[in-house]
């Protein structure tokens, strides 16, 4: 109750403050850091399902290896529950030579299964390293997979990427069912996660496999994972008030067909995270998107429309040019559809390189430091500068504080994200806005967020 007082008294006064334009509003979660809990173990049978359909915040839930929630179940997870890695589990990769990995924190919701896991503004599910402050990392937790039964481009008979071959629950995603449904993430973060099985193929934050329409994610959080925020292998699920942080590879990647709908979407890269490499240079991108690695005509298209996204590299610009690939990378006969969005502190904003029919990226802003633009644009009414700073150019609230750093990770605000009236992302300042967040509206992030989860 004294949280929910407190978040509600911080939230109206921002609302009330003196200038509409320089809201004040609470940064994190007030229930940061891990609670003086319980902890035990999620059980399972021999073959990793869960034997359990209710997972309470009375308790810090360890997940041992790759535990799955039983196809034809639901698993419940109260709001305000946090969960980390259990024990570490032995799995043999025939696909690797029989090699022996060992695996654990990793949770995935099969065909057939459901996850309930609706949290609150004031109390997030948490998937989270329980490691001390300081001393967590990319890999101490697992990650989260979902896989449904929605269209993709790909043979049914596909297996999800970053888990090992043979386990004996099916792990093939896609079919025919577009509004298939996997259930609801609601007010979920997850921190720390990823496993490499072996080179491009690995665990992310949360991967989506043929999930269908009739799954709800709102307000999901996906911070210091060791490759990609959000990887979404074809499907239909639509998604709204999404937030990647200082993950090693793309913070969103987009494959085999996938034709949802994303609104609001914010990716921040952190000058102390690690990133990703290909052939000696770095691959980490704010958005990679292809149909396929072979770059066939398969359908459907790859084709995800994002709304209102804000995309951010670096402030520093010969460090971005080094560490960093594209704000967006469309390619391998991807299209597209993404308005209203803003990228900056890349050293190339956008990337077209071989797209599909029907692309469209029109109507956003994008500073880069060498170039705007790599490829023909598929699109009108966009503005965009390699000249000056990025905040100068974007002229939003923070004015120069506007990128993230794990220095800075203690004040860093979204609302400082917000356009500026006069700025090339204000619009009409109510509904052509550009960028994840309103000009005169507290952000979508309050409460539930967390931007210093190496510390907190």
């Amino acid at each position: 109750m004294k949280n929910s007082i407190l978040f509600f008294a911080l939230l109206a006064a921002s609302l009330t403050a003196c200038n509409k334009d320089a809201i004040n509003t609470p940064m994190g979660d007030v229930n940061a850091g891990l609670p003086s809990k319980p902890k035990f173990s999620i059980p399972v049978d021999a073959n990793g399902i869960i034997t359990k359909d209710f997972l309470s915040k009375d308790t810090i839930w360890m997940i041992p290896g790759v535990s799955f929630v039983k196809p034809g179940k639901t698993l419940t997870i109260e709001a305000g529950t946090y969960l980390v890695a259990g024990a570490l589990k032995d799995y043999k990769d025939k696909d690797d030579n029989d090699k022996v990995h060992h695996i654990k924190g990793v949770m995935v919701v099969p065909k057939g299964a459901k996850i309930m896991a609706v949290g609150t503004a004031s109390a997030p599910i948490v998937f989270t390293s329980d490691k001390a402050a300081g001393q967590r990392a990319p890999g101490d937790a697992g990650g989260l997979i979902l896989m449904g039964e929605a269209p993709t481009n790909q043979p049914t008979t596909t297996v999800i990427e970053g888990l090992p071959k043979p386990l004996s629950t099916d792990i093939t995603y896609g079919g025919t069912k577009a509004a298939d449904n996997s259930g609801t993430l609601k007010y979920v973060r997850i921190e720390f996660a990823g496993y490499n099985l072996n080179e491009d193929n690995e665990i992310n934050g949360l991967t989506l496999g043929g999930v269908g329409s009739g799954t709800v994610l709102e307000n999901i959080q996906v911070s210091w994972g060791k490759d990609d925020g959000f990887e979404f292998f074809g499907g239909t699920v639509n998604a709204k008030n999404l937030v990647a942080l200082s993950n090693d590879d793309d913070d969103f990647d987009f494959d085999f067909g996938y034709t949802g709908t994303i609104t609001n979407g914010l990716s921040l890269k952190d000058p102390s995270s690690t990133f990703s490499t290909s052939k000696g240079a770095t691959d980490s991108n704010g958005l990679e998107s292809d149909n396929n690695g072979k770059e066939e005509d398969k359908l459907p298209y790859t084709r995800p429309t994002l709304k209102n996204f804000t995309f951010l590299g670096y402030a520093d610009a010969s460090l971005a040019k080094t560490n960093l690939k594209f704000g967006n990378r469309w390619r391998r006969k991807s299209s597209l559809n993404i308005t209203n969005s803003i990228i900056a502190g890349y050293g190339t904003g956008a990337a077209f390189e071989n797209i599909g029919p029907n692309g469209n990226f029109s109507n956003n802003v994008v500073h880069a430091y060498t170039a705007a633009f790599a490829g023909t644009v598929p699109g009108t009414g966009n503005q965009h500068s390699i000249t000056g700073t990025a905040a100068g150019y974007l002229n939003l609230a923070g004015g120069n504080d506007i990128f993230y750093t794990t220095a800075s990770s203690l004040t860093f605000n979204p609302a400082n994200l917000r356009p500026n009236a006069g700025s090339h992302a204000y619009g009409d300042g109510s509904t052509t806005y550009k960028g994840a967040f309103h000009p005169k509206q507290a952000p979508w992030t309050i409460g539930w967020t967390q931007f210093t989860p190496k510390s907190y």
